[in-house]
């Protein structure tokens, strides 16, 4: 038993340092997007009213950024020590919550399927408190799982706590919060520990902001995301469309399985993953019928599908899908654990799948260290260095550049009447158009600039346009 303990600690030692070493090579250097900026500019100076970042403002994740910022000096460095311990956080809490051990064959199996989950690993580098946000609402579920009245406070302050890193989480916890307060004797003294941990971000947050510049803020934000730019059910109707997309974030960005025009190791993971599950369907059949439908976990699963199916913006955004990945991921993990069992071509099948998961994701990992279109198009104009340019674009794109100071007169565009006006300007003017040309002048120059969309969906593909 001593034996067995001591490995264990190996073991996740061993592990810590591999979630911190490979999310450290897989650091971006460059703002891939937005909301990457947002979060960015928050580090340096945290500023809701400027969305720096955009409300409900992060401030739990932006405060542990900026500690490690404050140590290594630079904010990539910074985000991706905190997304490998957050993955470090996430293999552990799954394996603590469904109680298997790191050194058997299911948890091996499920911490290697998370350690190289596309997903989880490309948002480990991204300047986005996603990955922290899984982190906490595991460790959340694991604590007030607890009959134990204070582990179970400790799990209602990281729910506290998580609302100042993701927000859009708390359906996901929700069922594992209500049942434990449902069967507790102390249930004002969990409520205490939720509202300490929501008091513990919210006041600091009041006093750096300002009540009514945070009200302004919040009421700017939530109208827009649920009728403007949210891509919920309002603005997105077509449930179809919302369904397919739901289904290839899950199977294709969430496990790097095959979609149509990925990779080809997608297809091979593909292909095993499912010579798997009918290796094993009987097996599978039976520890399904041993499966307690009761479990609120299961129903914070049900409940945060059924959110984010209506509620967020799962068309054109996958990582909405991440705090469902690490339940999910003990499907392939149990499947290649019952292999382990059988005969060598069992096994080499579960090898397979492996070799082509991995690799797939360390494709994608390598492909993101490259810039994305708008962080190419940034150094291109950056390049420029003209006095007399003026940029015509979307005010989002006008907004990423112009704050990461690129000189230029901005000229919005929000309609095509927009570009006809364009025009009509002189000819002596440094023009360059991002996105769409004009109609009726010809272009000096055209650059397209690329990206993998598997990576980013976020304008993949932006092509400028010198007048």
């Amino acid at each position: 038993m001593k034996d067995l303990f001591l490995n264990e600690r190996k073991t996740w030692a061993l592990l810590l340092f591999l979630c911190l070493a490979s999310r450290l090579f897989g650091t971006i250097y460059y703002i891939e997007d937005p909301d990457s900026l947002r979060f960015a500019l928050g580090v340096l100076d945290y500023d809701v009213s400027k969305m720096q970042p955009h409300f409900p403002a992060y401030p739990v994740f932006c405060f542990i950024v900026k500690v490690f910022y404050s140590v290594a000096g630079r904010y990539a460095l910074s985000f991706s020590l905190v997304g490998g311990l957050a993955t470090f956080a996430i293999i552990y809490f799954t394996l603590e919550i469904v109680r298997i051990k790191v050194v058997e064959s299911f948890g091996l199996s499920l911490a290697f399927i998370l350690f190289f989950n596309p997903l989880l690993w490309l948002m480990a580098n991204r300047y986005m408190p996603d990955l922290l946000g899984v982190a906490l609402c595991l460790s959340a579920c694991f604590f007030v799982s607890k009959r134990n009245n204070m582990t179970a406070q400790i799990g209602f302050l990281i729910a506290g706590l998580l609302l100042g890193v993701r927000l859009s989480y708390a359906p996901f916890i929700l069922p594992s919060l209500l049942w434990s307060l449902w069967i507790s004797k102390h249930k004002w003294r969990l409520l205490g520990a939720g509202i300490a941990g929501i008091v513990a971000w919210l006041i600091p947050l009041v006093y750096i902001t300002g009540w009514d510049s945070l009200v302004v803020a919040g009421q700017v934000q939530t109208a827009g995301h649920f009728s403007e730019f949210g891509g919920t059910v309002t603005t997105e109707p077509d449930y179809v469309l919302r369904a397919t997309n739901l289904l290839e974030g899950l199977w294709a960005d969430g496990f790097g399985l095959y979609w149509l025009g990925r990779h080809w190791a997608t297809m091979g993971a593909a292909i095993m993953l499912l010579g798997m599950i009918a290796m094993c369907w009987q097996d599978l059949v039976d520890r399904f019928n041993k499966t307690s439908l009761r479990n609120s976990l299961f129903w914070g699963c049900v409940l945060y599908l059924a959110w984010i199916f209506f509620f967020q913006n799962v068309i054109y955004k996958s990582r909405h899908v991440l705090p469902l990945l690490p339940i999910l991921s003990l499907l392939p993990a149990y499947l290649i654990a019952q292999l382990n069992l059988r005969k060598r071509l069992f096994q080499l099948v579960a090898l397979c799948f492996l070799s082509c998961y991995s690799y797939a994701t360390l494709h994608l990992v390598i492909q993101h260290k490259k810039p994305s279109a708008i962080a190419q198009v940034y150094n291109y104009l950056n390049d420029m260095n003209d006095q007399n340019l003026h940029v015509a674009s979307t005010p989002l794109i006008k907004y990423y550049l112009a704050a990461q100071g690129i000189k230029a007169v901005f000229i919005p565009i929000e309609s095509r009447d927009d570009l006809s006006r364009l025009e009509k300007t002189e000819d002596s003017m440094q023009l360059v158009v991002i996105g769409s040309p004009l109609n009726n002048k010809i272009p000096q120059s055209k650059r397209t600039f690329y990206h993998n969309p598997y990576v980013n969906r976020m304008w993949s593909e932006l092509s400028v346009y010198e007048y």
